[in-house]
Parts: structure tokens; sequence; C-alpha cells
């Protein structure tokens, strides 16, 4: 007798992607690795997945039409599932041309990449759809992770729509709300007493131990994967399908940075959409960090003027673990996982790291609602929050077509956003 899981579509490799790299020694590994970080590094080895590009550019397609949401970009994606299906194809949010949020904030041009519509109205499905379609092909019926929300209710949204179980590691300060959408979609809550890197430590033993599927997306390369959809979708949009101009693209995009993990996704797309030909520039790509919770903003302004030509190891050693402490939980973060990736992506893409402090991003939440209609939770919201930033410290200019990534939705975390204002009463 089959059950839910065995009814899925299967699930197959993508014949262009070759397999993965270590950001930190280089040394290559096959499609096939059952690792999730470099044999030689340990956990500070985190892999990138690679493409035979010049295969890609040669088939002259990036979208696949046969498949819908996320999967539309199936030729620049690990894996190609066999049919749609409700637990992993998500995607196909909007860009808004926020107009009168740019007159606000004195720009000509703002794009706003909206996540918030998203099944667990949060960017982490992208990843938990990822996830979901390889555990199928693995025939593992068991994910987990750790988060401090977002990533656990993603993946256990859909993995009620797969029919599978998860595990989801907590800190115990995790908002309520968050954690209501893990109870009531039926994971496995586990309340960790201490802080994100703790219950992320605490998720790698576990995971292990019970040879589950991890969705820790720090640690399993292919999840970013999934992520960088959110600007391939960008750039299609923008471009009609890549039949515009380069003029038609953002000159740049900032975005939220915990783990590094969707900053790494965004730089990773429009690179890749270069190095296949359909794109003939890439974004500048600008980190924003909480102002306490702020290891890579430090460690690149402490770099000077040459973080780009930071080795592996050397990046490792400059950002420092701090003691993480924001209002903006999904990006409260003290040692970023992915920070090498983060570091190397953004480098390449001629971006940097900033942080605003938690009164900026609470200032932000209340412009996108008013003059954007979009009701962000706090680190939904630090995209936009480093708009004024950028512009003091010339990353940006006024002149410029700017886009800010959305990542959450406000009703995760509603009191951060009533910081400064009040219900009337009678």
């Amino acid at each position: 007798m089959t059950g839910p899981v065995d009814s899925l579509p299967t699930v197959a490799n993508n014949p262009h992607w070759l397999g993965y790299r270590c950001v930190v020694c280089d040394r290559e590994y096959e499609p096939g690795y059952d690792g999730f970080v470099c044999a030689d590094c340990g956990v500070d080895g985190i892999l990138d997945v690679v493409y035979d590009y010049g295969a890609i550019a040669a088939s002259g397609r990036v979208i696949d039409e046969d498949l819908g949401g996320l999967w539309r970009f199936a030729p620049l994606l690990p894996l190609r599932p066999a049919a749609d299906h409700s637990a992993w194809t998500v995607g196909d949010t909007p860009v808004h041309e926020a107009g009168r949020l740019a007159a606000h904030l004195g720009l000509r041009t703002l794009f706003l990449k909206d996540d918030t519509c998203l099944p667990s109205a949060s960017l982490k499905d992208r990843a938990s759809a990822m996830a979901v379609a390889r555990a199928r092909q693995l025939d593992i019926h068991h994910l987990a992770c750790a988060s401090t929300g977002n990533a656990a209710a993603s993946l256990a949204v859909l993995t009620a729509r797969a029919g599978m179980t998860c595990t989801i590691f907590v800190p115990a300060a995790a908002p309520r709300a968050k954690l209501a959408q893990l109870v009531l979609h039926g994971a496995t809550v586990v309340p960790v007493d201490g802080s994100y890197d703790q219950a992320f430590d605490l998720s790698l033993t576990e995971i292990f131990k019970h040879r589950w599927y991890s969705r820790n997306c720090a640690h399993n390369p292919l999840l970013v994967e999934g992520k960088k959809t959110a600007a391939l979708e960008m750039a299609s949009t923008l471009t009609g399908e890549f039949t515009g101009s380069d003029e038609d693209l953002p000159d740049a995009v900032l975005v939220p940075v915990g783990d590094g993990c969707i900053i790494s996704s965004v730089c990773k797309a429009f690179r890749e959409l270069h190095k296949v030909g359909v794109i003939g520039k890439v974004p500048r790509v600008i980190g924003i960090q909480a102002a306490g919770a702020a290891p890579l903003a430090k460690a690149w302004a402490a770099a000077g003027k040459s973080p780009g030509e930071l080795s592996g190891r050397e990046i490792l050693a400059a950002v420092r673990p701090v003691e993480a402490e924001t209002i903006a939980d999904s990006i409260q973060v003290g040692i970023p996982r992915n920070r090498v990736k983060a570091w190397r992506n953004v480098a390449s893409c001629g971006g940097a790291f900033l942080a605003v402090e938690d009164e900026t991003i609470v200032e932000a939440i209340g412009m996108l609602a008013r003059l954007a209609g979009i009701f962000a939770e706090p680190s939904g919201a630090a995209g936009l929050a480093g708009v004024t930033a950028a512009l003091d410290q010339g990353l940006i200019t006024k002149k410029e077509k700017i886009a800010a990534l959305v990542t959450g939705h406000g009703l995760k975390d509603p009191g951060a956003g009533m910081a400064k204002g009040s219900i009337p009463v009678q």
C-alpha cells in the first residue's frame, strides 16, 4: 500500500548540474555526494552548487514553460520534478514599482520583490520546496532544521502538503505567531533554551543521528538554489522574460542578511544569468544587517578597500561571532554559517554589507505599509531600511533603479510593527 509520499511526482537531476565545490578549499564533489559540507573542512566548508554554464548557454533557454512556480527556472536549478505539486510548486510572486515610497525616499525608481504572499508568508518557502523535492528524490520522509521561525514555518507547511514529517529546533524566544504555524501544521517542535546558533548545532547532531534530511539552508547547499529563484523571477519580470534590455534591471538590490543564505542566492542568480548570456550586467547587491546582529557588516567595514581579496580561510577569521540582539528575529544570527559564500558573492557583485538600527527597521515597516501597501515583519523590512545608509555611504544614488527584497509578512510578528503605533480604544 502506498502512502502520500509515494504518490508524489518523481524528481530527477538537471543534466547540467555538475556537483559541488567547497567555498574554503575548492575541493569538488559529484552530485551524488551524500554529505552536506566539505569532508576536509568540516562545518565551515560550505559547498556551492556548480553547473555546466556553457551547455546551458548553448541550449538557449533558462525558462522551462512545462513547469510552474520556481521550477520555471529548472535549467538553472539542480533538480527537475516530473510534474508540479503543491508541496514544491511555489513562487511567481509580484514585483511592485513603489512610486510613492520612492518619492518619499528621494529615489527615482524603487522596485519591491514581495515574497509575503508565498504559502507560509516567507521567502523561505523557496528553500523548503527544494528540500522537499530532494527528500522525495532520496526517498527520505523526515526533514528537520533549526529556525527562529520562518524556515520552520515554511518546512511545516510544505511537509504537510507532501505527507512528510518534520522536526524543528527553535530558540525558546521565537515569536508565538511563528510557533503557532509549526504546531498547527503538525511539526514536532523542540524548544532550545538558548540562541539560534545553539539550536542550529543541536539540529545538526540530531539530523546526523537519525539520518533525517537537513533543511538548514546554511548547511545544505541545494537550498540556496531554491532561494535564488526570487532574483531570477525579479530579473525575468523586469525584462519581460529576458526580451528587454539591461536598462530594465535594477542597478542595486538591497537584501536582509542573517546567515547569509538569501544574499548568496541573489548574487548567484544574477551572476548565473550573466554567465549564460541572458543579461549583460550584474546589479550590485547590498546586504543589510541589524546593528545588534551585524558580524558581516562589522568585518566588511574593517576589511577596508579590498574585501574581495580575502581567501576563504581569511573570511572565516575576519567574521567574528557576536552576541546577537535585535527586534528582527529572522536575522538575529551571531555567526553567519554562510559567511564565506555570502562575502564572496557580494564582493563579486560589487556590493557591500551595512548595519541599521532597530528603530530604522521599525520605521521601514511603517513606510512599506503606508506607502506601498505591504506589511512586513522586521527582517522583511530590513532591506528597505538600508536605503538611507546606502545613500549616505555612496553605495547607491537617488537617480538609480533600486530594488529591495521583502522577505516575510508582518502578521508573523505584528507586535514589532506596532512599536511606534497604537490601536484606538473607546
